[in-house]
């Protein structure tokens, strides 16, 4: 029987885990939901949309707790959440959009593969503490859509947000900030450098990011690290079968693609 370690499946993961989660959160049928719920743009939604779980706290903690964009950007969408509308409300908008884009992609592909798979992320997700991080622990905590192809997405995302809690930690622990761990992030060009930072809505001068780079590839070992413990609540042949179905799941989803 084909077996798999925490480190490798959580290695193997990462990246399909990635671009899964960047389809729905890219497509311009996500950004017209949120315009159509009144947000001026559509990474609006995305910022309110993954931070409305916390409710309506200040900005500042909002920021905090996504890390990644400048305080500047995160208040532009903070607070101009459309009237009738609560943070919250908007959460549950996101998490049903994640839904329906589950329901889409993964209509052709077998029910019960899809609940084994999202049961899994379920026992992971559920080995970690609350402690990781608070977008991932207020996402682990809403409820779960019905269908099987909805539950998986929103489960997929459940791991994402838990890897960024990992991911936060990790770039402090090694004495990075945020904008340092995008300025030296380990990606291929565009998702890298002073031009990304950019585009993300910081603005420079930025220093150097081969001053921080070996810091930011312990950063990214580190994340690996910290997940260890919750991958290890499985089996070998349980992490390879999980692996190997995220990766074809995320795959499908990327065939099926959205405009």
């Amino acid at each position: 029987m084909t077996t798999a370690t925490a480190a490798s499946t959580i290695d193997d993961i990462r990246d399909p885990v990635a671009r899964f989660t960047r389809g729905w959160m890219l497509a311009t049928s996500t950004d017209a939901y949120g315009m159509d719920l009144g947000f001026a743009s559509g990474s609006r939604f995305w910022v309110v949309g993954r931070a409305g779980v916390l409710g309506d706290c200040p900005v500042e903690i909002a920021a905090a707790a996504i890390a990644f964009e400048p305080i500047e950007k995160v208040r532009a969408a903070w607070e101009t959440v459309p009237a009738g509308l609560t943070h919250r409300d908007v959460a549950l908008h996101y998490r049903d959009r994640i839904a329906a884009w589950g329901d889409r992609v993964f209509a052709d592909h077998p029910p019960a593969e899809l609940i084994e798979l999202e049961a899994t992320a379920r026992r992971i997700a559920g080995a970690a503490p609350a402690a990781l991080g608070v977008l991932f622990a207020g996402w682990r905590q809403l409820s779960a859509p019905e269908s099987p192809g909805a539950r998986a997405a929103v489960a997929l995302h459940v791991l994402r947000e838990m890897r960024g809690a990992a991911h936060i930690a990790a770039i402090t622990a090694c004495g990075l900030t945020p904008l340092d761990a995008i300025l030296a992030a380990p990606h291929p060009p565009p998702r890298t450098g002073p031009a990304y930072a950019e585009r993300m809505g910081w603005r420079g001068p930025f220093r150097d990011p081969a001053e921080v780079r070996v810091q930011r590839l312990a950063a990214e070992e580190l994340t690996g690290t910290i997940l260890e413990p919750y991958f290890s609540i499985l089996t070998p042949g349980e992490l390879a079968r999980f692996g190997a179905g995220v990766t074809t799941l995320c795959e499908t989803s990327i065939r099926v693609g959205d405009s």
